[in-house]
Formats: structure tokens, sequence, C-alpha cells
């Protein structure tokens, strides 16, 4: 019985220390995706023309959302991403793209 003891107190000590905490490196790939929403009146085009001009990529048009997917030039940061993309006429609103979940 103490070796049973021995060996699953042995097995769980060697268990907890193999989980060790994930960092951000290891955990996913940065982000860089934006989630940019803009007022219908004036339409995509401006928004479409600066994502072309910066060298973003669109990823997705969300046509009935008035919105798109755009993924961020790897010559920039995200934090510059969305100063810039605040300032063309007509967005409403520039996010990160994130995991949402249901509660």
């Amino acid at each position: 019985m103490k070796k049973l003891l021995v060996i699953f107190t042995a097995l769980f000590s060697l268990a907890a220390c193999h989980s060790a905490p994930k960092t951000a490196e290891s955990q996913e790939p940065q982000n860089r995706t934006l989630i940019i929403f803009y007022d219908a009146q004036v339409g995509k085009e401006p928004l479409f023309k600066a994502a072309q001009k910066y060298g973003s990529e669109i990823i997705y048009d969300y046509k009935n959302l008035n919105g798109a997917a755009l993924r961020v030039p790897d010559n920039k940061t995200p934090a510059k991403a969305i100063k810039y993309y605040k300032k063309v006429p007509g967005v409403l609103s520039v996010e990160m793209d994130k995991r949402a979940y249901l509660m």
C-alpha cells in the first residue's frame, strides 16, 4: 500500500511539474486581423482604397454589416494600423479581431 502511495505521489508531482504556464509566444501567433465598420452612406470604397495603399489584405467583406476584416501587413504594427484606419473617411470603428465566447 505504501509503495502505491509513493508511486501516485511521484506521478502526481511529475505531472504538476510538466504543465508549465504558456507564454504569449507559445500560445498563438500575434493577431494581425482588424475588424472595421464603416458608414453605409459613405460606402466601403474609401476604406478599401486606404487598405490597398497601406498594403493590407482584405480578408472578408461583411456586406450586410457594412464592415470588413483586414490583415495588417507584416511591416506595420497593429497599433499603428488602427490609428491609420480610424482616420479614413467613413470609418466608424476599428478593433482587433478576437474570440468571443457565449456565457
